[in-house]
């Protein structure tokens, strides 16, 4: 489980988008060493200091577009790492699984960070899905590190989800996470991606039961008003704060 994340550094971009000035601005002015020739700006998506913190059982992230939503768990997925292939396990000096995973926290606890991190999170306890990129007939493998036994029940739905919509493909994955996973972080990066009104709100109760029945932790990120209404409290990524949803909706139709 994660309690909070905190921004040792700031996380900067590039300033390209009116839209971003409501973000800290720093001016950057180069030197010799610099590509740019001319001082240039930077914005804070996350500021040095910024804390987010993060509850038991189902956490809503919403906010505009370009708020860092989906920033924040790639950033998150980052520090949580990745099961090795056995392509690197092969030169790796480790001789199985969980020295590698002893060597990954090693390295991980001596490496300089972005982030600080209250709570227990890698990639044996965390599982990342992001309905954009994950295509849902490769994306099982990438995303749960079960044992390799568990995969074949799953085989024939990706198989068949060729010939769905996209919708249609990406319930039985979705559904498969959350009936399958325990004791997990799961972070769901906009899962109502493509779904009908029905099934969002079919995919909220069972991210719900997940939380309640399995002892999942779930950080999802949504734009959908029909997952947001099934929650008394949501995490806005503009004020990075815990507020009602009440006070959400109000605040988004002025």
């Amino acid at each position: 489980m994660i309690n909070s994340v905190k921004f040792i550094e700031g996380h900067w971009f590039s300033l390209e988008k009116e839209s971003q000035k409501r973000f800290k601005i720093k001016t950057i002015k180069p030197n010799r060493y610099s590509r740019e020739k001319e001082p240039y700006k930077i914005f804070y998506l996350f500021d040095k200091g910024t804390t987010i913190n993060f509850k038991d059982k189902v956490n809503v992230m919403v906010g505009e577009n370009g708020s860092g939503k989906s920033s924040l768990i790639h950033i998150i997925k980052n520090y949580a790492g990745k099961p090795p292939s056995k392509f690197e396990m092969v030169f790796s000096e480790s001789k199985n699984d969980e020295e590698y995973f002893q060597e990954f926290l090693k390295k991980r606890n001596s490496e300089k960070k972005e982030i600080e991190i209250v709570g227990d999170i890698s990639y044996k306890n965390s599982i990342f899905f992001d309905a954009e990129k994950d295509n849902p007939v490769v994306a099982i493998p990438h995303m749960l590190n079960p044992d390799s036994k568990s995969f074949p029940g799953m085989v024939n739905q990706l198989f068949t989800s060729k010939e769905e919509s996209h919708g249609e493909s990406m319930l039985p994955v979705l559904y498969y996470i959350l009936e399958n996973a325990k004791n997990c972080t799961i972070f769901m990066d906009e899962p109502e991606t493509a779904l009908s009104l029905k099934n969002q709100i079919k995919i909220t109760k069972k991210i719900i039961d997940s939380a309640e029945q399995r002892n999942n932790q779930i950080i999802l990120s949504t734009h959908s008003l029909m997952v947001i209404k099934q929650f008394d409290e949501v995490f806005d990524m503009e004020s990075r704060s815990w507020i009602s949803t009440k006070k959400y909706l109000d605040s988004i139709e002025k």
